[in-house]
């Protein structure tokens, strides 16, 4: 029941909030696929291509893959815990995900890290098949590596664990003896080579844009807000069986029986992860998604430490389930009626409102002052061209100019090259001149501004410009 009440949440949430600019940069993937773009893999862009085709390119139609996967992996992990478990244990394993506010915003906005999550979750329940029920998983768990890498790179890790399990775990060193073992990570490879063929072909732009996009500046400051705000985000029960439990699993695996084998996979799935992000995050300014797949084994971890004795730890998985529903009801209710303290970009939900001007301001004058002409609309960042095309849907689309800017998608599908000599129109937030580009066109004149708001408040403003004669980027 309470599963199926978070699925009809996620529905009437989709349907009725605009998407962000995120999911919109993800949507151009869908109107240009490719076996690989610089920021990530194709899978994303799949998935909202296939359900874009049958609902239309707007807000359900580009989520709704995402309510599937996650709906679809709460039921794959019920499956599992009962059958290799108990009952109890698929219960809690499932609730552990579905209900967390870090999985269930995957099932509301598509982003990378829905598919990430669905197709790596399920490479490690099939590889915990072929090691402990029939090596005959090895080769569909291989295959599934190679989507989970497609859909993010960062499915690595969890890769690396699953390779190393049988090293280091002498009950099961005979794997290493199994041609299986090796044909599985084989197939991966084969599955994700058509990324690694469109790079060789774009000279390595996702490696070379991920080596810059992950070497931001870092410290104590932002290590200690990453996982300070993960521990907040996961719930201080999951966020300990994923961070600490482990290691004490792993250090102790020798002295443990046979059974103990299940834990200390599901252990080494989280460790693995969690010592590469641990790490980077002190040199390297994260996201707080970044280091989700630490939390794929520690759920497992956690769901069957609670479910073999469930006397002794129910009363921390209730807290764990009502802790996080307690979140999830509170992002719903700010997001529709904001009632916490908090404004600008300390409250997440504006992002839904960011761009409230571009279904109706933005697009009733781009139809009525601007139609006589196909314009070419232009930012210098992906977020607000990628919203453009979504919700305005002009005949040219709207494009990144990436001045002084990382490369992105629009730098592959609209080289510079391409708009040299047109005139372009420039959408800046603020009302200010934008001063920054004028070395960049011959004439820059204003057109319009806009409001975006939420409640009567002003959350940000945005101007068009009439941007004549584009030099193209100066070096």
């Amino acid at each position: 029941m309470l599963s199926l009440a978070l699925i009809i949440l996620r529905l009437i949430f989709i349907g009725t909030t605009m998407i962000i600019d995120d999911e919109a940069y993800y949507t151009m993937y869908a109107r240009h696929l490719s076996p690989g773009y610089i920021d990530h893999g194709p899978i994303v862009g799949i998935v909202i291509w296939t359900f874009t085709s049958l609902f239309g390119e707007n807000g359900f139609g580009v989520r709704i893959g995402a309510v599937l996967m996650l709906s679809g992996l709460g039921w794959i992990l019920y499956e599992f815990g009962k059958k290799y478990f108990s009952k109890r244990t698929g219960i809690i394993l499932s609730l552990l995900v579905t209900a967390n506010i870090l999985f269930h915003t995957n099932g509301i906005i598509i982003t990378p890290d829905a598919p990430l999550a669905f197709f790596t979750i399920i490479t490690i329940i099939t590889y915990f098949k072929a090691y402990h029920k029939d090596p005959k998983y090895l080769i569909p768990g291989g295959i599934l590596l190679g989507f989970a890498l497609l859909s993010k790179i960062s499915a690595l890790f969890p890769a690396i664990a699953i390779a190393l399990y049988p090293i280091l775990n002498s009950r099961k060193r005979e794997f290493l003896k199994d041609s299986r073992y090796y044909l599985s990570f084989l197939f991966a490879i084969i599955v994700f080579s058509p990324f690694i063929f469109w790079n060789a072909q774009n000279g390595w732009a996702f490696f070379a844009y991920q080596g810059a996009h992950v070497s931001g500046k870092g410290g104590w400051g932002t290590f200690l807000e990453l996982w300070t705000g993960l521990f907040i985000l996961v719930g201080p029960v999951l966020f300990f069986y994923a961070i600490t439990k482990p290691f004490e699993i792993c250090l102790k695996h020798k002295e443990r029986k046979k059974n103990s084998d299940a834990v200390f996979y599901f252990s080494l799935v989280g460790i693995i992860p969690l010592i590469y992000f641990l790490v980077h995050s002190f040199f390297s300014r994260m996201e707080v998604n970044w280091p989700a797949p630490v939390f794929f084994g520690g759920f497992f971890v956690c769901g069957i430490i609670f479910g073999q004795n469930w006397i002794q730890y129910r009363k921390q998985f209730y807290f764990q389930i009502i802790y996080s529903l307690i979140l999830i009801g509170i992002i719903t209710i700010q997001t529709y009626l904001p009632f916490l303290p908090v404004h600008g970009k300390n409250d997440i939900t504006n992002r839904y409102y960011y761009y409230s001007s571009f279904d109706d301001e933005l697009k009733l004058y781009f139809k009525d002052q601007l139609g006589d002409r196909e314009w070419r609309i232009a930012s210098n960042n992906f977020q607000v061209p990628s919203m453009i095309n979504v919700y305005l849907k002009p005949k040219l689309e709207a494009v990144c100019l990436s001045i002084n800017y990382h490369e992105t998608l629009y730098s592959f599908l609209y080289p510079d090259s391409m708009l040299v000599n047109k005139d372009l129109l420039l959408i800046w937030k603020g009302k200010q001149y934008p001063g920054a580009l004028k070395d960049y066109f011959q004439t820059i004149t204003k057109l319009n501004s806009f409001e975006s708001k939420r409640g009567g408040s002003v959350l940000r403003q945005y101007t068009f410009w009439l941007a004549a004669g584009y030099k193209g980027k100066i070096h």
